[in-house]
C-alpha cells in the first residue's frame, strides 16, 4: 500500500487557519493516529486528504500520485465516519455493496469483496437485517465494512467509536487494531481520546491549534514529551503539575515550591540564582508513606491531607491538598488512608519533567 505524504499543507477558512504547514509522511501499511482537542485541526486533516475540504496551499501525495486537487471519488481512500452513515432503508448486504454497484464493478467482483468483508468483520448473520436492528458495534462493523469493499489504497478514521458506550469502544478498539495488521494498508485515525491513540497508534501525532505538538511513538510521547501540552494531554490519568523554581546549592540543582525541595540530577543549574519552571510528575510516579508524628517532611516528598480516595479495584486514585497544590496519586497499596488523613508523597527525582515557562521541555540527562 502507498504512503500519504503531507508537504506544507495549509488550511484557511477566511482569516482563521485551521491547519498551519503541516507536514508528514504516513508510511506504507503504518496506522497514525492524529490526536487532540476539539478545534485542534484532526478531522480537517482527514478531510483535506479524501477531498472533503479544499487545500489552502501545499500538497498531498497518495505514493507518487499528488491527489491535491483530485475529487474525492478519484483519490482511493475510504473513509470511515464518526455517524456511520448507512442507509436506513437497505439491508446489510446492500449496504456493504452500494458504493461498488455505483462505480459498476462487475457482480461477480461485488460478491467476492462483500464475501470477504463478511467474513471478516463477522457479519454474515446480520446481512439481511437494515441498521435500526444492528447494535452500535455491529453498525460500526457495517461501515468498516462497506470501506473494505472498495479495497483502497488509505483507509481514514473520523472518531469512528465516540458513539460507543466504554465496553464497546474498548472491544472495536482491538477489532480495528486487529483488522488493520491483517489488512496493512496504510490508515490515518482521528480520535479526542487519547486512550485510543496509545493503544492502536504505530505513531501519534499531537495538535494543538492546527499545529503538530509533537510526532512519536506511544511510549516515547510519554515518557518524553516535548512540551507541557503534550505531557498534560497523553497519559492517563494526566500529569500534575507544580509551579516552582530551579537554584544551584551544595553542588547540586534543586526544584524548589512552598518549602520542597527535589534534588535533580542531569539537570543543571550553575550559574543561576533561580530559574523559574514548571515540574510534572505523572500519578502513577508517586510513592505513598505514612509520616510519623511529629516528624519534618523530608527533601523529595510532599505532605498534604487526603482529599477524596477513588478505589478503582487494583488501583485507587488519591486526591491530596498540600498547601496551594492539588496532586492526584495512583496507588496499589492494600493499606490505603482515610479521607482527611496526612500522608507523604515522594516523588522520583528520575521519573520528573521540568518544563520552562514557554512549555517546552527542558532535558535532563540520565
Amino acid at each position: 500500500m502507498p504512503s500519504v505524504t503531507f508537504d506544507h499543507v495549509t488550511k484557511r477558512f477566511n482569516d482563521v487557519t485551521i491547519v498551519e504547514d503541516f507536514n508528514l509522511q504516513v508510511a506504507d501499511g503504518e496506522l497514525l493516529v492524529l490526536v487532540g482537542g476539539s478545534g485542534s485541526g484532526k478531522s480537517t486533516i482527514l478531510r483535506l486528504v479524501a477531498g472533503l475540504e479544499a487545500v489552502t496551499s501545499g500538497t498531498i501525495r497518495l505514493g507518487d500520485t499528488d491527489i491535491t486537487e483530485r475529487a474525492p471519488r478519484d483519490r482511493d481512500v475510504a473513509m470511515v465516519f464518526q455517524d456511520y452513515a448507512l442507509y436506513p432503508h437497505l439491508s446489510v448486504r446492500e449496504n456493504l455493496s452500494l458504493g461498488l454497484r455505483i462505480r459498476r464493478v462487475p457482480k461477480e467482483e461485488v460478491s467476492r469483496r462483500v464475501a470477504w468483508a463478511v467474513d471478516m468483520l463477522g457479519l454474515t448473520e446480520l446481512l439481511d437485517r437494515k441498521p435500526k436492528q444492528l447494535s452500535g458495534g455491529q453498525r460500526q462493523r457495517v461501515a468498516m465494512g462497506r470501506a473494505m469493499v472498495r479495497e483502497p489504497s488509505a483507509f481514514l478514521f473520523d472518531e469512528p467509536l465516540s458513539n460507543l458506550d466504554a465496553g464497546l469502544r474498548a472491544q472495536m478498539r482491538m477489532e480495528i487494531g486487529a483488522l488493520q495488521r491483517r489488512l496493512h494498508t496504510t490508515t490515518i485515525y482521528v480520535t479526542h481520546d487519547q486512550v485510543e491513540a496509545m493503544t492502536l497508534g504505530d505513531r501519534i501525532v499531537v495538535l494543538s491549534s492546527g499545529r503538530v505538538q509533537q510526532i512519536g511513538k506511544p511510549i516515547d510521547l510519554y515518557r518524553a514529551p516535548a512540551n507541557r501540552f503534550v505531557a498534560g494531554f497523553i497519559g492517563s490519568p494526566p500529569m500534575n503539575f507544580i509551579e516552582g523554581a530551579l537554584e544551584h546549592a551544595d553542588e547540586m540543582t534543586w526544584f524548589v515550591s512552598d518549602g520542597m525541595r527535589i534534588a535533580l540530577a542531569g539537570v543543571s543549574a550553575a550559574g543561576l540564582t533561580r530559574r523559574e519552571v514548571t515540574l510534572g510528575i505523572r500519578p502513577d510516579d508517586l510513592r505513598m508513606t505514612f509520616p510519623s508524628s511529629g516528624t519534618a517532611v523530608e527533601d523529595g516528598s510532599i505532605r498534604g491531607r487526603v482529599e477524596l480516595v477513588e478505589r478503582l479495584g487494583g488501583s485507587s486514585h488519591m486526591h491530596v491538598h498540600a498547601g496551594s497544590l492539588h496532586i492526584l496519586a495512583v496507588v496499589t497499596a492494600l493499606e490505603l488512608p482515610a479521607v482527611d488523613d496526612v500522608i507523604d508523597l515522594l516523588i522520583l527525582p528520575q521519573r520528573v519533567h521540568v518544563f520552562a515557562p514557554d512549555g517546552q521541555a527542558i532535558a535532563i540527562q540520565g
